[in-house]
């Protein structure tokens, strides 16, 4: 490889007449003489070597329709590049450009453009005299704006942003594509302005100070006697510095932990976090920092030790958190009693407010004008096409940008806006209204006293309106926040209009027999963190299969309705473990069916670390990791020596325990039944519809059984009919 290579390559084209040169590869730092005689060329690809410039001969390559720059270290062109009229296909990623080359505009044929992974701050609007492009690539530049001209380009279909921090239009509408784009400026009346609002989240254990710290920033007196937050506290608050005001939208969370798995749902990932520790006490630092990025992404996170004149020895190993965390952007000591350091925290609030994306977004005339007239309700929540209808009269007429501009305002926390959820029915505009009913709920004496069992029809005592109450909740909102909570996955139907919210379970593991001699074990092991929601949205998923009633706060038996197979799942908390137990002549599949329940939670956590784990079968208090098994056979592995044991262990027979014959085919399916696209789960749909009709023909268990290892595709190497294996779990997942 290198020049002298180049040189042979470049003789050998010469020789042929050839149209195509691949000198990729090279390591070049300049090019021979001889490339630019070929006249013949109509494709180079000069991809990965160590250009920093092009001599001006390129330009006798006329006939060049595909030229291949990436991965060089060129920060300019050559002038002659514009004599290369035919070019259609140029792509200059991962160069060291500052600016697109003013060459480039006399490129009129070009229909694809590369110029990812460069150093572009501003896009000239020349650029966009280049009608013909059809492909444009502009990630991981610096770039924070786009000229409105970019949707005069008629042809462009394929739009890549993504790595710049744009603020106008917001990264969230350009990473849609030109039509998005297309939306978000037909709606720009003049000139834009920054969003200068943020969600700030404060979350920490009871009694932490979390309210006092809020009220000490907004200049409040200290009150010792404050109380406890239960469920959610919201205040909106102006903060001010020189020359920058930002209005921050405080969420007070409470620091219980029945209201944890409940929380989830109210965070945002475009945030700031303050997480507020209390000196007096042993934290659960590292908890809370794993809860954070766990549901709020990479948001940054404002570590406060409060309290410090009460123990001004309490601190923290930080740069071990650091490293660990590196979304930390500061700690912070704070007495809310003798306001020492609140003042130097308040003003690193401010600074940390001004550098959430959100914040620095712009946004069009016509989104606060919506924004404003959304707030200005005093409806608690409107319909679905109430909201829309707002939107449209205030100016925000494409579906895209609605659909950005409602995840927006979720994300600044003005109204609950979720997606993902089939319940469209209502967008709720005050948070409170919605988070008020579900700690009701949550809270109320009697369900708790009833183990998590609510009837329906006690509703109206729980949420009934009383002295000091901030909101009413009529029969009519009854429902819908029942069907929210459902949404949620916190409750579940029982018969006789009564629900089951598993994290009010008993605490005590009720008794039952179960052979766990015969059984087929598999374990769940959270690396860092178990989010407390896992095991009651278990429960909530797969409910119908509930055994006897033998249900408790970390665990429930289990049986398939259609299959042999008999489970005990539990959660250890303090381990961070999950531990399954299956029995029954059909234990392997229903295995799979809680595997892949499981999976499916999983990918709502971001960052979760989870280890899936074979227990030794002589001894299960040992276990393999899953995916390190999976290796050894790919490996040609036969036998080896389990950590913990002084034993040597067949792979084959470990994953025997939980496989049929063939594991890839096993993988496929999982990931078949965790794909998020539409097409895949319309087909899932259709094959749970088939199965079902075959339910509905009176057929018994046996003869249900057996029909699943007989049709269509194989799990795991058996003839396993995958619309009877996935009909649970999509069954639940679509309610």
């Amino acid at each position: 490889m290198g020049y002298e290579e180049a040189l042979r390559l470049i003789e050998e084209a010469a020789e042929t007449g050839a149209t195509e040169l691949d000198l990729s590869y090279q390591s070049l730092t300049e090019l021979p003489p001889e490339l630019f005689e070929l006249n013949n060329l109509t494709e180079l690809d000069l991809n990965d070597n160590q250009l920093s410039s092009l001599p001006p001969e390129l330009g006798q390559l006329s006939n060049l329709t595909l030229l291949d720059l990436r991965y060089n270290q060129l920060s300019s062109l050559p002038s002659s590049i514009a004599q290369l009229s035919d070019l259609t296909w140029l792509d200059l990623g991962l160069n060291e450009l500052s600016s697109p080359p003013p060459e480039l505009f006399q490129l009129k044929n070009l229909t694809t453009l590369g110029l990812s992974d460069n150093q572009l701050i501003k896009l000239p609007p020349e650029l966009f005299q280049l009608n013909k492009l059809e492909k444009l690539n502009l990630s991981g530049n610096q770039l924070t704006s786009l000229p409105p001209q970019i949707v005069q380009l008629p042809k462009l279909k394929g739009l890549w942003f993504r790595g710049n921090p744009l603020v106008s239009p917001p990264i969230e509408i350009a990473i849609q594509g030109i039509k998005a784009i297309r939306e978000y400026f037909a709606e720009v009346e003049g000139e834009t302005r920054e969003v200068a609002e943020v969600k700030v989240i404060l979350v920490g254990e009871g009694a932490s100070g979390k309210t006092s710290l809020t009220r000490c920033l907004h200049g409040e007196q200290f009150n010792p006697h404050e109380a406890t937050t239960h469920g959610i506290r919201i205040k909106r608050w102006k903060l001010s510095n020189i020359g920058q005001s930002v209005r921050g939208n405080f969420w007070d969370f409470g620091g219980q932990e029945i209201m944890h798995a409940t929380h989830q749902f109210f965070l945002s990932r475009n945030a700031l976090y303050i997480l507020v520790l209390d000196g007096r006490r042993d934290e659960r630092t590292e908890y809370w920092l794993r809860y954070i990025e766990t549901f709020g992404g990479r948001s940054p996170v404002l570590v406060v030790l409060n309290k410090y004149d009460i123990n001004p020895s309490f601190d923290l190993n930080r740069p071990f958190l650091l490293e660990k965390y590196p979304f930390i952007v500061g700690f912070h000591r704070t007495s809310c009693l003798t306001g020492e350091g609140i003042e130097p925290f308040r003003q690193a609030l401010l600074e940390e407010l001004d550098n959430v994306p959100l914040s620095r977004n712009r946004w069009p005339a016509a989104w606060f004008r919506a924004k404003e007239r959304l707030e200005q309700m005093n409806e608690p929540r409107i319909s679905y096409e109430k909201f829309e209808g707002i939107l449209a009269d205030a100016g925000v007429k494409g579906e895209s940008t609605r659909n950005v501009l409602a995840a927006f305002l979720h994300d600044l926390g003005i109204v609950i806006h979720f997606d993902t959820f089939e319940l469209k029915d209502h967008h709720v505009l005050d948070p409170k209204w919605v988070t008020g009913a579900v700690y009701k709920i949550i809270n109320a004496p009697r369900i708790a006293e009833a183990k998590g069992l609510l009837r329906l029809d006690k509703l109206e005592q729980i949420l009934h309106w009383q002295e000091g109450d901030e909101y009413r909740y009529w029969p009519a909102d009854h429902v819908y926040i029942i069907e929210l909570m459902k949404q949620f996955e916190l409750c579940y139907e029982l018969p006789d209009k009564q629900v089951l919210i598993p994290q009010l379970l008993g605490v005590s593991e009720p008794a039952f027999a179960f052979d766990y001699s015969r059984a087929l074990r598999f374990e769940l092991r959270y690396e860092d963190f178990l989010p407390p929601s896992v095991m009651p949205r278990f429960i909530v998923k797969r409910h119908q299969e509930i055994a006897e009633n033998l249900r408790w706060r970390s665990g429930v038996v289990l049986q398939h309705p259609q299959l042999d197979a008999r489970a005990v799942v539990r959660a250890d908390n303090e381990a961070r473990r999950i531990h399954i137990a299956v029995t029954g002549k059909e234990r392997k599949v229903f295995l799979a069916l809680i595997w892949l329940t499981f999976r499916e939670l999983h990918t709502g956590f971001e960052g979760l670390k989870v280890s899936e784990r074979i227990p030794l079968p002589d001894q299960p208090a040992i276990s393999v990791d899953y995916q390190t098994l999976l290796n050894n056979l790919e490996q040609g592995v036969e036998r080896f020596v389990p950590e913990g044991t002084n034993k040597a262990y067949s792979v084959q027979e470990l994953l025997a325990g939980v496989h049929f014959d063939d594991p890839s085919e096993g993988e496929r399916m999982l990931a078949l039944a965790t794909a998020d696209s539409k097409t895949e789960r319309e087909k899932m749909q259709e094959m749970l519809r088939r199965y079902e009709r075959r339910v509905k023909n009176n057929e018994s268990s046996t003869e249900r059984a057996n029909k699943l290892f007989t049709l269509e595709p194989s799990i795991f190497g058996v003839g396993l009919n995958l619309n009877a294996l996935f009909d649970e779990l999509l069954r639940r997942h679509k309610k």
